[in-house]
């Protein structure tokens, strides 16, 4: 009967882990750039023998485009195309389709997070005022004059996209390779992939899930009791 709670256990974890993953992506329904995070469950073997393993709940994000819209800013961008801005966070590089960027007070294009916006072939992007054009393949002109290009990188072959917080990610291998013909929109951003009506059905299932797992517990506590009664019984 081990095998019987062993199971409700692995359900009852992998309906808690959906949840989460649920309720992350509703927190995140307004953040542009956000990914939604997608949950699947893997066999994982147990402990090297020849027997069916548990289930492990795993987490990739759906990197479907978002609605974009426009705002007028002339440092908000999304990404027509594939690919990623590149940030830097001191010594660490990390990646995102959430482009509502601002001046720093030394120029430096950042996020609200401070982040540093890359140029292709790396280095900051550093402005001397925000009214400048911005074309398709990230050229930046002051005027007529070109002062930078934006990069937009996607990850190497086979390289997985790793999801951080919010909509921040990370390439296997922290290794991300220049998108040749990028397409970058000046003036607007992209919003979450997030659908609430999918999540609420998500949910749904999930807790039906849990249900499942409940319904395993309980048998397992009518047969322990069960036998318990029949040991009592053949005792006296």
């Amino acid at each position: 009967m081990s095998g019987l709670i062993e199971s409700a256990t692995a359900i009852l974890s992998a309906s808690e882990r959906r949840l989460e993953v649920v309720s992350s992506n509703i927190s995140n329904v307004s953040t542009p750039g956000y990914k939604r995070q997608v949950s699947f469950a893997d066999l994982v073997a147990n402990g090297g023998r020849d027997q069916v393993g548990a289930l492990a709940m795993r987490v990739r994000a759906d990197l479907a485009q978002g609605k974009v819209s426009n705002t007028g800013n002339p440092l908000d961008l999304a990404i027509g195309s594939d690919g990623f801005f590149q940030l830097r966070n001191g010594d660490d590089l990390v990646y995102s389709r959430q482009g509502q960027f601002k001046l720093a007070a030394d120029g430096t294009v950042v996020t609200s997070q401070g982040y540093a916006l890359q140029q292709a072939g790396g280095g900051d992007l550093v402005l001397d005022g925000s009214g400048v054009e911005i074309l398709a393949d990230g050229t930046v002109l002051d005027g007529e004059r070109p002062v930078g290009r934006i990069g937009v990188f996607s990850p190497s072959d086979g390289a997985a996209v790793q999801p951080l917080d919010g909509s921040l990610f990370r390439f296997g291998g922290n290794v991300g390779e220049e998108v040749a013909e990028p397409h970058l929109r000046q003036g607007t951003i992209e919003a979450s992939n997030v659908s609430v009506g999918d999540e609420m059905v998500t949910m749904m299932a999930s807790l039906r899930q849990a249900e499942t797992g409940a319904r395993l517990v309980q048998t397992y506590d009518d047969l322990l009791g069960r036998v318990i009664t029949a040991f009592g019984s053949g005792g006296r």
